[in-house]
């Protein structure tokens, strides 16, 4: 198993992603085009999901595959978790530096999944904003040529450690930005390595909730509503080896 997460698209939000006088990055636009790209509820690496990025000094949304393919790379045959990218490596490894400097995006999710270990076996959980608004994970991306000359865009979300209240669930978390934040991490013109490494920590303890949710979520053909319902009765489901969604990557 892999992880996954949740976007649910509201027409006619308003989406403030670089703070005031820039409001819109066309998600309702790139959605009519793609409605596969709308409201998701077990949102799986490999799949298409909406990324915003900067294009002539805009945010723009844009669709890429979950799991980053750098250009470099001779196949679309990676090891897993190339969609994460822990941030305290972004500098240095191989596989994310480049992105890191000069390619990067938000992904925006509403919740997103994590498995808890429970005795011998782990429970999933759903993770959301207390307010019910719309969490921004950080990302990067890259373009790859695939063999029949099609370009591939591709992205990872950047992970960072967890803060005392997922602690409890999972030592990383998504490096959630908020208003300040978007704007320096989509600002291309931002290289230095340092004042983007300090916008990546965890969100506040207060910012977050958690419940157990239906082991259905433990397989990809599941994908409705009812995935983020609270169970009453949990549910160690699956066996130790389950990988979740920010487990640590092998780049």
């Amino acid at each position: 198993m892999c992880g996954a997460f949740v976007y649910v698209y509201v027409g006619g939000v308003r989406y403030q992603l670089m703070g005031s006088g820039i409001e819109r990055a066309g998600i309702g636009d790139l959605i009519a085009r793609r409605p596969d790209l709308g409201s998701r509820f077990n949102i799986r690496p490999t799949q298409d999901v909406v990324v915003i990025v900067t294009e002539d000094g805009r945010p723009v949304a844009r669709p890429m595959r979950w799991g980053l393919i750098p250009t470099w790379a001779k196949s679309e045959r990676l090891p897993r978790n190339t969609f994460n990218a822990r941030d305290d490596r972004l500098a240095e490894s191989g596989m994310w530096h480049e992105p890191f400097k000069r390619r990067r995006g938000v992904v925006p999710a509403n919740g997103f999944y994590e498995w808890k270990k429970v005795d011998d076996s782990k429970q999933p959980m759903y993770i959301s904003p207390k307010d019910g608004e719309t969490l921004r994970f950080a990302a990067i991306y890259d373009s790859w040529l695939n063999e029949h000359g099609e370009t591939v865009e591709s992205c990872a979300i950047v992970t960072t450690s967890a803060n005392d209240f997922m602690s409890s669930i999972h030592d990383r978390m998504p490096a959630i930005l908020d208003e300040e934040t978007i704007a320096l991490w989509l600002d291309r013109s931002t290289i230095d390595s340092g004042s983007l490494q300090n916008i990546l920590i965890p969100a506040p303890n207060d910012l977050l909730r958690a419940h157990p949710v239906s082991a259905r979520v433990n397989s990809y053909k599941n994908d409705d509503v009812g995935l983020i319902d609270e169970v009453s009765n949990i549910e160690p489901a699956i066996a130790d080896g389950q990988l979740g969604l920010f487990e640590e990557p092998t780049q």
